[in-house]
């Protein structure tokens, strides 16, 4: 049996944080002694002196604040050791990085390029609440010429680019019902307040705002159509007619449809069948408007619920807003242009979905744009909440993360990722971005392992045992 002690700088260089840390305390303690000695004589110092001493929160000799650094950086460490157990399970093509504030804690390939899946609906958040004013809401509007209470050929309902124009019957066959959805029921009725009870055309669809385009170049077949589009500036419900199980081709011909439907079933007389490519004519004048919830709303549905439509649509405002094209190419430009404004240019992006897998970014590029000040209120407002809303609603519902941690899901076939933050009591919320792309690893029973490891491990922080031994709350 070998007997030789094992060296003392061994057992020091696996726990180099616990070791500075009680360093940290012995050296402090003369500093520590002279600050009890001097707070002692300052309480019996009387007037001024007094008042002065008192409005030091927190003392730079302090044994609180001595002892507070120790729990941190040993809180870290023990992470930091926890997330270290997760990532020895992840992918060869995978990355994990968690952070801080400015401080990384743990970091395990953030710089490789990965197919994003939905976490690409990060990037669109952020480049649509900086480059479109706040104020921005999309409003949708009905002509026709007025002759008492008919109108007298067509009406024509104009897209304003709104992806949340739905109506009340499609809504409830939503598998994650629209947030603050734009009512076709509530511009109907308006409609019919303007004093229209007789059409005597056909409504007539109109969607020339934006690109005509219905889906992004580089969608493969088995997502065009059921995961987005076919896209437009005059869209409802999707694209959907609620009456027939296939999408039409032309969404603005499925708006007319709908609201042909709506229209009669309050009671004013559509003689003529929808029709799309209208165009607003001389003689006609507005009749009715709605405009869509806020940006920050519309960027929330998105997020929230992983509305790819919403995200395509957003992405050709960004591109309208641009150069006054409402392309996606023009939508990428800006974009990308955004992006290495900000530093980075390890990034390939392709839609603002996420559903083309010739999409690259990095965990590095993800928690950056999470960790950036400014948009900290956006994605505080619009990520789903663990076992609670969105496509978190049944995830990490028996996890201590439940109700509390803010993220992004996303999934292709051989994708899944999450990307978010777990608030803290004080400070700083700990931001984190996990991406997995591996044969199966979106099934399951191989994720969900991975996802919950991680969950338990951000739910560990701070270590609070040893925040408790030490007296000092964190």
């Amino acid at each position: 049996m070998n007997t030789t002690p094992r060296s003392s700088s061994s057992r020091r260089s696996r726990r180099p944080g616990l070791v500075l840390g009680v360093v940290g305390v012995l050296g402090a303690l003369p500093l520590i002694t002279l600050w009890v000695g001097g707070n002692s004589l300052a309480q019996r110092t009387a007037g001024n002196d007094l008042v002065s001493i008192q409005g030091m929160n927190t003392p730079v000799l302090s044994s609180r604040r001595v002892a507070q650094n120790i729990v941190n950086e040993i809180s870290r460490d023990a992470l930091a050791n926890d997330l270290s157990s997760v990532a020895a399970k992840i992918p060869t093509k995978a990355c994990l990085k968690v952070s801080r504030g400015n401080t990384a804690i743990f970091d395990k390939r953030s710089d490789l390029s990965l197919i994003p899946g939905s976490n690409q609906k990060i990037v669109t958040a952020a480049a649509a609440a900086t480059l479109l004013p706040v104020s921005t809401v999309f409003t949708t509007r009905v002509f026709g010429k007025v002759d008492g209470s008919k109108i007298a050929g067509n009406l024509l309902l104009v897209g304003g680019g709104d992806p949340l124009l739905t109506t009340s019957d499609y809504a409830k066959m939503e598998k994650f019902p629209t947030l603050k959805p734009t009512s076709l029921e509530t511009l109907a009725q308006r409609v019919f307040e303007a004093g229209v009870r007789t059409v005597e055309g056909s409504v007539v669809g109109s969607d020339d705002l934006l690109s005509d385009s219905r889906y992004v170049e580089s969608w493969g077949s088995g997502v065009r159509g059921v995961e987005g589009g076919p896209l437009g500036a005059l869209m409802v419900n999707d694209g959907v007619v609620v009456a027939n199980p296939i999408k039409p081709d032309d969404p603005s011909l499925a708006a007319a449809t709908e609201f042909t439907r709506v229209l009669r079933n309050i009671g004013i007389v559509v003689t003529g069948e929808p029709a799309s490519n209208g165009k607003v004519v001389e003689g006609t004048s507005e009749i009715a408007k709605i405009d869509s919830a806020p940006l920050i709303d519309v960027i929330a549905e998105m997020l929230t619920n992983s509305d790819n439509n919403t995200a395509e649509i957003l992405l050709r405002h960004i591109g309208f807003a641009h150069n006054g094209k409402g392309t996606t190419e023009s939508g990428l430009e800006a974009t990308g242009a955004l992006l290495k404004s900000w530093g980075f240019t390890n990034f390939t992006l392709k839609d603002g979905s996420g559903l083309s897998r010739d999409n690259r970014l990095t965990c590095s590029l993800l928690v950056s744009l999470l960790t950036r000040s400014e948009l900290a209120s956006m994605f505080t407002h619009g990520l789903a909440t663990a076992g609670t809303t969105g496509t978190l609603s049944d995830t990490f519902t028996k996890s201590p993360v439940a109700g509390q941690l803010r993220a992004k899901t996303g999934t292709l076939l051989n994708v899944k990722t999450l990307s978010g933050f777990l608030p803290q009591k004080t400070g700083s919320p700990l931001h984190f971005a996990l991406m997995l792309n591996g044969a199966a690893i979106a099934d399951q029973g191989n994720y969900r392992p991975l996802w919950d490891a991680l969950g338990l491990s951000l739910s560990r922080y701070p270590a609070r045992s040893l925040t408790a031994a030490f007296g000092v709350l964190p």
